[in-house]
């Protein structure tokens, strides 16, 4: 088993840094955020995650009407190098993963079905 060294400096900002993912997808979508490690209190290495859940593309609260297709996230990290964090795409197995930049823009998840109607292609526009 390697030796993983903590000695780089790990970002972790003082104000949270907030970014938006849509899903462009005419199909719900499911993944997460995961930060970088970091050293916990009892010593082990561990990782914020962040779940979510995007509507199919244009889906709106029946009563509120605000886009449930899209989500606003804040993590203050610690960030990968370049403030990036990891997105995991899934379905029950991760069909898709990227280090994405949390400042660049809003993050778009797209999505098409095959042809011969035996499923949907999905991934994301990371930076």
């Amino acid at each position: 088993m390697g030796f993983i060294s903590e000695s780089k400096a790990q970002e972790i900002t003082s104000e949270p840094i907030c970014f938006v993912v849509r899903n462009t997808a005419d199909y719900k979508v499911y993944g997460s955020f995961v930060t970088d490690y970091y050293t916990a209190e009892d010593g082990s290495r561990a990782r914020h995650s962040s779940n979510f859940r995007l509507e199919p593309k244009g889906t709106l609260h029946e009563e509120k009407g605000y886009p449930l297709d899209a989500a606003e996230f804040c993590s203050y990290g610690p960030f990968f190098e370049g403030r990036k964090l990891d997105m995991v795409l899934r379905t029950l197995i991760p069909i898709f993963e990227c280090r994405t930049s949390v400042e660049l823009g809003e993050i778009v998840i797209k999505g098409q079905r095959k042809p011969d109607d035996s499923g949907v292609k999905t991934w994301a526009e990371c930076y």
